[in-house]
């Protein structure tokens, strides 16, 4: 439920994308000093103290004047949206309650059509790493889900299909609030792609939901032409996830100093059970071979690749990928350059700096790039925020290849990339891509020693999802958790080996897949906790 205390964080965070003043929202009194606004929230709060008493009717005529006076403030429209979006979310569960669904998906709509526009006159909004805010926006797009996905089951195929493609959406969506929550960034404005243009040959773009007592597995890919959406449901409640994937993390992690440990087993084989294995039948009918996840909240964090059947790892059968947002991201095959027409920008620190140990490996890792191409580089005292902008400015690149220490905090404040003298700030980093004159997003960003932060691992890995979008890569290759440095350099000489193979070179994602395979048969590094961390985000063509 939308409470008081969202709403007052909302209307000190709306400056939101159009810059509105931040003296013109200070406060509640302000608010009430409006007539219509302070009708509106009389109104509304009653209605709420009869959605209580589960006295619907009563509740509706409430609800429903809220929003007719809070429409017709003109005052502050900013706040009166912000308003709105609580009165059309009651308005929902209301109608819900009474079983009229048609209405209650309208009434949820309206909401999120105010906290994800389509047109940037609309009510913006603008939060920095605010969780809590998250969390409480999360469930109004969770409740619509529910609703399309119980709909769902009632219609015949052709309806079906089309709640099952709104439930999508409305996941897109609130991916993209994710995103804006977490950055502070306005990322509803950028230009979003139709979904279903994905159409790459088997290939399935996999949505999982996390509801209180169910998962619900969006499972799309291309069928004669066109894409065609299933819906899995599974009987487990997301605090059994949560915990799960909690406790997966922390056996994997043991792999550092116990490469034969195999704890992990049962949680890897679990999750398989739930992620997985109720899509085979239809993944194996239609020849899929390339599992993309569009993953939300602790999903995030969720090292996909070391997901378990029994027999083997999920890499055996299936190439994994993970994107923050489907809708943002670019949807084109990658350009296949011989390895002496791909440019390179190597930015690497061998030393220990500001508190940071050295890297043992980056001189072998330098070499690892060097022996695929011909990279531009900045070491050591040369990397710099400052020289790092003055290359981009200077030279359009194909590839970013960072090494150095990276943190993704919970906070897009405390996240930075480690240079010589000071910190990269991911503002920085996506100015800095933006600012070239070159007018081109580059294929590939690697960050080889990046790390997420002791927490939330679920919102702290959004940041790290959403580092392609932020620094305007079509990829990205990043780790979940920070590896042993000699494991990041075989795994990094051979994902190049394996993308720049003369005769036949593979999209990155197979790339990823044929690397990790390969690190099975190895004998010190065959743990998941070596090779699983490494994701492929964004395009995986």
């Amino acid at each position: 439920m939308l409470r008081i205390l969202l709403i007052l964080s909302m209307m000190t965070t709306l400056l939101g994308c159009l810059s509105q003043p931040a003296e013109e929202i200070s406060s509640l009194a302000k608010i009430q000093e409006q007539s219509s606004l302070k009708e509106a929230i009389a109104l509304g709060n009653a209605g709420e103290q009869q959605e209580n008493n589960q006295r619907y009717e009563e509740a509706k005529r409430l609800t429903r004047q809220a929003i007719f006076k809070a429409q017709a403030a003109q005052e502050q429209p900013n706040l009166a949206l912000a308003w709105l979006i609580r009165w059309h979310w009651q308005l929902g569960r209301i109608l819900k309650a009474q079983n009229q669904i048609e209405a209650a998906i309208e009434a949820y709509q309206q909401a999120l059509q105010i906290l994800v526009p389509e047109n940037e006159k609309a009510f913006q909004w603008k939060t920095e790493g605010s969780k809590a805010l998250y969390e409480e926006l999360r469930q109004i797009f969770l409740q619509l889900a529910d609703i399309l996905l119980q709909r769902a089951t009632t219609q015949t195929t052709e309806y079906q299909q089309a709640d099952l493609s709104l439930a999508r959406d409305t996941m897109e969506k609130l991916k993209i609030v994710g995103l804006d929550t977490y950055f502070g960034e306005c990322f509803s404005k950028k230009v979003k792609k139709n979904i279903d243009q994905f159409k790459a040959p088997q290939t399935a773009v996999i949505y999982p939901i996390l509801l209180p007592e169910r998962l619900e597995l969006l499972v799309s890919f291309p069928v004669q032409n066109t894409v065609v959406i299933f819906r899995e449901k599974v009987a487990v409640s997301e605090d059994t996830i949560n915990a799960v994937i909690h406790n997966f993390r922390i056996q994997i992690k043991k792999g550092r100093n116990s490469p034969e440990n195999k704890d992990y087993l049962n949680e890897a084989q679990q999750l398989y059970r739930w992620l997985i294995a109720p899509l085979l039948p239809r993944l194996r009918q239609h020849h899929i071979n390339t599992l993309v996840f569009v993953p939300e909240y602790i999903l995030n964090a969720l090292p996909i690749a070391a997901l378990h059947d029994g027999n083997s790892f999920i890499i055996k059968e299936f190439a994994v990928a993970i994107t923050p947002t489907l809708s943002l991201t670019e949807a084109t095959q990658e350009k296949k350059l011989a390895p002496s027409e791909t440019k390179v920008l190597l930015s690497a620190i061998t030393e220990a700096v500001q508190n940071y140990p050295e890297l043992p490996y980056v001189q072998k890792e330098i070499q690892a790039v060097n022996k695929w191409y011909r990279p531009k580089m900045l070491l050591n005292k040369e990397f710099t925020s400052k020289n790092f902008a003055d290359r981009l400015e200077k030279s359009p690149y194909d590839f970013i290849h960072i090494i150095s220490h990276a943190e993704f905090a919970e906070k897009v404040t405390d996240s930075f990339i480690l240079t010589y003298d000071g910190e990269l700030k991911l503002k920085d980093l996506q100015e800095s891509i933006e600012s070239n004159p070159h007018e081109q997003s580059f294929e590939l960003l690697t960050l080889s020693a990046c790390n997420t932060a002791k927490g939330d691992q679920g919102w702290t890995a959004l940041g790290l999802s959403g580092i392609a979008l932020k620094a305007g890569a079509r990829s990205a290759l990043a780790t979940l958790w920070k590896v042993d440095d000699r494991a990041t350099f075989h795994l990094i000489d051979k994902f190049y080996r394996h993308l720049n193979l003369s005769k036949q070179p593979l999209s990155k994602v197979r790339a990823l897949q044929t690397t990790q395979q390969e690190f099975l048969e190895l004998k010190f590094f065959h743990h998941p906790f070596y090779w699983a961390s490494l994701a492929l985000i964004g395009n995986w063509l």
